[in-house]
Parts: structure tokens; sequence; C-alpha cells
């Protein structure tokens, strides 16, 4: 599992089903810890500054920042996001916390 990698999230006990963006460093990825850090992915633009869209289309949310547990990103990964993209967000969640 790497940063940038996006998985569908299938939370147990809930019907809310979604494509997330894994955002966590690839430390924290590679341990043995449940939860991650990642942001939705969205088939439009909110119109928000806080998104970037992705190569396939879709829009990385950095209003979504949560953290997902691990057991629940199911199958392989549906794709990576390229380097170039991966810069935008990180420079999106830079911006947003202010960081």
């Amino acid at each position: 599992m790497r940063r940038g990698a996006i998985y569908r999230y299938e939370p147990k006990g809930s019907p809310r089903r979604r494509d997330v963006l894994i955002v966590s460093a690839d430390g924290i990825n590679d341990s043995t810890r449940s939860w991650l850090y990642a942001l939705d992915v969205r088939d439009g633009d909110s119109g928000d500054l806080l998104t970037v869209r992705l190569p396939d289309g879709r829009w990385a949310d950095g209003c979504s920042l949560t953290r997902v547990y691990r057991d629940w990103l199911t199958g392989p990964a549906q794709g990576h996001v390229d380097r170039e993209t991966l810069h935008h967000i990180e420079a999106m969640l830079r911006s947003g916390l202010d960081l």
C-alpha cells in the first residue's frame, strides 16, 4: 500500500462505500498500524479550492481528509496517481492545513 493509491473503502455495517486516495506517509502505510489517512475521490468537481483533478477525470477532495481502517480497503488498488498529481495533492494539503 503506497501513498497515491486509490482503493474502494467499504466500512462494515455501513452502506456508505466510496473510493479513497491514500495520503498518509509510506512509513505509516508500510507499518502494522490499523488506520491510514485518505481523501475521498469524487466523480465531480465540488468547485472548492481544495480539490485536485486526477488523471482518470475524478477529483481528490481535500475537505474530506479522514482516517480509514486498513481492513476495510477492499481488493487491489484501482490505480495510482502519477508523481505530478501527487505533488499537487501534497501542495493542496499543505495549503489547507497551513503546513
